[in-house]
């Protein structure tokens, strides 16, 4: 119950931030969940017994997500240059050992480049024009989420194969082709209903696209909550977990609908 509460109140928030024509507001929505979902990471490193550089993590990401918000203004190697400078000279005034620094600034850039850089394409997807923006958007996220609620509901079902028992014991084949086959519909009924200017061959590529890497994406998240020996990254979302539970599927999923986008359909 409290996750269909929480869907039919965030959804339509959500739905509304991205048809709107203000790219600001979409913005900010990315700038938020970049903040809680690397405040979540922290707290799921730590778990793991390793320490980070949380200032320097959180003002480089928040740093990629304006490279994508003022490309003309800010060029990617100077975010990436000073990152890693800021980076290397809080290390050296850091008091870790050397095996804790080694461990933390591999962690830092994970977080950084994971959330960070990633999350920055959901904004560079807006920032294709109102409404082909749009369509974007709503295409990945409803064919990750579509993919996400079949494999459950078939995965729950009929799931028997083991689809990666180490990092995630409850998914299966059975549950990752139906991830699939929803992707696929739902891009399919996308291309012919709301979305624009999209052919059908290649609402369908994107769809088999988009719900692969999205699982690679579930299953790299599962392996960090395993190894923190945790179920959901936190509990802000209720009946879904935490944010990036609810996003691991779209940052990696966001890059390959960008570029597929710019090589593709431009």
């Amino acid at each position: 119950m409290k996750r269909i509460i929480t869907t039919l109140v965030l959804l339509p928030i959500f739905i509304f931030i991205v048809v709107s024509k203000e790219i600001y507001y979409f913005a900010a929505l990315t700038f938020l969940g970049a903040i809680l979902a690397e405040i979540e990471y922290f707290k799921i490193v730590e778990k793991i017994g390793v320490k980070t550089f949380k200032t320097v993590a959180m003002l480089w990401t928040l740093s990629f997500l304006c490279v994508a918000l003022w490309p003309k203004s800010l060029q990617l190697e100077t975010v990436i240059s000073a990152g890693f400078l800021l980076l290397v000279v809080t290390v050296v005034f850091s008091r870790l050992s050397m095996k804790e620094i080694v461990e933390s600034v591999s962690m830092t850039l994970l977080g950084v480049f994971y959330i960070g850089f990633f999350l920055a394409y959901f904004i560079a997807l807006k920032s294709q024009g109102d409404e082909r923006g749009k369509d974007l958007l709503l295409l990945l996220t409803f064919t990750v989420w579509a993919g996400d609620t079949m494999a459950y509901v078939v995965g729950s079902w009929i799931g028997r194969h083991k689809l990666a028992p180490k990092i995630s014991p409850k998914k299966s084949w059975e549950g990752a082709a139906a991830n699939v086959a929803a992707s696929i519909i739902t891009a399919y009924i996308s291309s012919l209903t709301f979305i624009q200017r999209i052919e059908l061959k290649d609402a369908l590529i994107l769809g088999v696209l988009i719900s692969v890497v999205g699982q690679f994406g579930d299953l790299f998240e599962s392996i960090l909550k395993r190894a923190a020996e945790i179920k959901d990254s936190s509990n802000i979302l209720p009946g879904h977990g935490g944010i990036l539970d609810r996003i691991d599927s779209l940052v990696l999923a966001a890059p390959i609908l960008y570029y597929y986008h710019q090589v593709f359909l431009k």
